[in-house]
């Protein structure tokens, strides 16, 4: 149990009213004070302080469309598994037969259409989905490969 004094959260308090709260209600209160805290920091880092006249919206705008250190983290590693999915493309590709690896290369790197595909090499346009499928299943399974033995 923590004791807290009321006449810290509550400013019409005129003296001091200790409570004892239990340590869950303490450690939310600290939260939401951690909160206000870095909520007030990147107000002044972002210099998101305005003159009266500006819109009401504008303060919120700035401070919501700042990054936080977790985004930036988030992008990393989202940036890092991509790269060693690109790496790992040309061993993927090769699982898949040379029919469906020309046809996956065309749709997802060159960004051809299926019924543009299918006009090139005079089939039917299923033809080509199902091959993509397939040979997206084979890649898969190479992936799936690949990053368990990591």
């Amino acid at each position: 149990m923590k004791t807290i004094n009321l006449r810290w959260i509550y400013p019409h308090y005129r003296h001091d009213e200790f409570v004892e709260v239990s340590d869950e209600v303490w450690e939310v209160m600290r939260q939401a004070q951690r909160e206000m805290n870095n909520y007030e920091r990147r107000k002044v880092y972002q210099r998101a302080y305005y003159s009266l006249d500006a819109y009401s919206w504008l303060e919120n705008y700035a401070l919501e469309h700042s990054r936080s250190p977790e985004d930036i983290l988030l992008e990393r590693e989202e940036m890092t598994t991509r790269l060693h999915l690109i790496a790992a493309l040309p061993a993927a590709l090769a699982h898949a037969t040379p029919t469906q690896a020309r046809r996956v290369h065309a749709y997802y790197i060159a960004g051809i259409k299926q019924p543009e595909i299918a006009r090139r090499e005079g089939i039917h346009s299923s033809k080509v989905s199902v091959a993509i499928h397939r040979g997206l299943r084979n890649m898969r399974r190479c992936y799936d490969d690949l990053f368990q033995t990591e």
